[in-house]
């Protein structure tokens, strides 16, 4: 069952794309678009956030997990569900983007993640065979999933109230994507990736892992400032800001710590193609973390939250880089893709170069725009990504179709 549900994953990752590519082929068109870009932009994200991610990292648990795993029949209908309300979700946004219908599916997504806690919940509480630091990572995850939806329902409050343009607008936008990216995705991916290591024999010192943990998800909180420190909150502000990417930074440096530590047992146990995208997921992983120290100056988080392609480069760092690689990257060790057929290698390393020249050319266009200079060509060289983003997909999806006699049931 998990082996066959990685299509619908890739189903929400090839739309992901496909609406990137029209996004950046109407910045360069001259024609009027027939959606609207604020409709496509919304569907874009939505999908990749509530189907894509969503449906990825609930994918590996279950295939982490599956032979020990009780009511599996609801979990194949938390699948079916997902599919069916986020399709519906994804046309509602392209019909009349942020309206009536999309925030009723909005809303029954919801429905589908407080049924998906609950039932990952259960489930922990059924498996002895998992290692403490593991389940705090997974548990921190669905708290932290719980709380984004916090966000979702201040939007449609704020909506319904014509406040739209108000900074609480924003403000609810950005609480909801930090706990979604900050918190329950990268949660639950170390989770997993800490099971993972367990099941192929290959522990850590508690301690170390639990000590991570915990400054992680202390300071996950205050690190929400650093979202909003354009709105002005003052020293107290400041203070938060600087408690919560310092405790995010120390904790992913405690795990890397953790993880290097072990690098002999990592180098025998993986293949050098999978350890070359770990030690990509991880470099990211820091940068991602060294950069939000530039927030807490003034003078650059000014200029940052007024650059539109720095903001798009730091979620697409994340979004596109660590969590969908960190994703595709345990599909291979977990046996949902085959790691050793070329059209998977060829695959990733093609959606590695287009996340590459992404990021460059969004970080390099928003410094440029702070000194006044104009990049040529800067639509078509992210349009080129774009297409090699969705090459990198289908080459990767296509590995699925293709059977071969060392594929293992699932």
């Amino acid at each position: 069952m998990p082996k066959a549900t990685s299509h619908i994953t890739f189903i929400f990752l090839f739309i992901t794309a496909l609406t990137g590519i029209i996004m950046r082929y109407t910045l360069l068109s001259t024609n009027q678009s027939l959606i609207p870009y604020s409709f496509l932009l919304h569907g874009h994200s939505h999908i990749a956030l509530l189907g894509w991610t969503f449906l990825g990292v609930f994918l590996i648990f279950l295939k982490l997990t599956w032979h020990e795993l009780n009511a599996k029949n609801q979990a194949i209908w938390i699948v079916v569900s997902t599919l069916f309300i986020t399709s519906l979700m994804f046309i509602a946004f392209l019909y009349q983007g942020y309206a009536v219908y999309s925030i009723i599916f909005s809303t029954l997504h919801i429905g589908i993640e407080y049924w998906m806690v609950v039932f990952i919940f259960k489930r922990l509480k059924e498996m002895n065979n998992m290692p403490t630091y593991s389940r705090l990572f997974i548990k921190g995850a669905l708290i932290s999933l719980v709380i984004s939806s916090v966000g979702p329902f201040a939007l449609g409050g704020f909506g319904m109230a014509g406040m739209k343009e108000s900074p609480l607008f924003e403000m609810a936008i950005y609480f909801f994507l930090h706990f979604q990216y900050n918190g329950w995705l990268y949660l639950m991916l170390i989770g997993t990736f800490l099971i993972i290591l367990h099941k192929k024999n290959i522990r850590f010192q508690h301690r170390l892992i639990q000590s991570s943990f915990w400054i992680y998800f202390i300071s996950l909180f205050p690190a929400y400032v650093l979202s909003i420190l354009w709105y002005g909150l003052g020293m107290t502000g400041k203070i938060l800001a600087i408690f919560g990417s310092a405790g995010q930074f120390i904790s992913i440096i405690l795990l890397v710590t953790a993880i290097l530590q072990k690098r002999k047992a990592i180098q025998e146990q993986f293949t050098q193609h999978i350890q070359m995208s770990l030690l990509f997921i991880f470099m990211l992983l820091i940068a991602k973390s060294v950069m939000e120290f530039g927030l807490l100056h003034d003078f650059f988080a000014t200029l940052i939250f007024d650059t539109r392609p720095v903001i798009v480069g730091y979620l697409h760092l994340m979004l596109l880089g660590f969590i969908s690689i960190f994703i595709l990257t345990q599909y291979q060790i977990t046996g949902l893709l085959d790691e050793q057929k070329n059209t998977v290698l060829y695959g990733l390393a093609i959606f590695i170069f287009g996340f590459v020249i992404n990021e460059l050319v969004l970080f390099i266009s928003g410094l440029a725009g702070w000194n006044g200079w104009n990049i040529p060509l800067t639509n078509e060289l992210l349009f080129i990504a774009s297409i090699l983003l969705l090459i990198g997909i289908l080459l990767i999806w296509s590995s699925r179709f293709l059977k071969v006699k060392t594929d293992k049931p699932s």
